[in-house]
């Protein structure tokens, strides 16, 4: 009996400590509408690269620059009211934006903004790879360019090279 309740207490004890590093390694994914897609628009005298629902207002980040300026504005919409910064990460490399909160177009609605150079390492690891991961405070999400997004990208950043 004193063997039994040994080992329940040890793999107790186990499963309390996966769970403990399970929580302090991982930080939570937002879960976004599957059919969000990366897409290239050619404003005039801007470009963007918009992650969100085609043809619609319904996006979650925005990178866009003017066209031969080399500097990137981003907008990420707010799953964090705590963070000062977005970290995008890609092919193993990381940049760290400071941003702002600023309200959106509609009234409840609150996005963080700031700037980055177009040879930020994470936007040049998109440009090769097709994925970026974006952190904000505890919130993340990956992007995936999807089939055929791929010659988007590239014209977004030849133009605002």
């Amino acid at each position: 009996m004193k063997r039994m309740r040994l080992f329940l207490a040890l793999g107790l004890a186990g499963v309390g400590m996966a769970a403990l590093a399970a929580c302090t390694h991982e930080q939570p994914s937002v879960a976004l509408n599957p059919q969000y897609r990366l897409a290239y628009d050619d404003k005039g005298e801007t470009v963007a690269l918009a992650y969100g629902l085609p043809n619609s207002d319904d996006v979650a980040l925005m990178l866009e620059c003017a066209k031969g300026s080399g500097r990137v504005e981003l907008s990420d919409t707010i799953r964090d009211k705590r963070a000062t910064a977005v970290v995008l990460s890609s092919d193993g490399k990381k940049t760290s934006v400071p941003v702002r909160a600023e309200a959106g177009e509609a009234a409840e609605d609150e996005i963080l903004t700031g700037q980055l150079p177009l040879s930020a390492p994470a936007l040049q690891g998109l440009r090769r790879t097709g994925v970026l991961q974006v952190s904000s405070g505890q919130a993340r999400y990956i992007i995936t360019v999807g089939p055929g997004g791929r010659p988007g990208v590239e014209r977004f950043f030849k133009a605002c090279g």
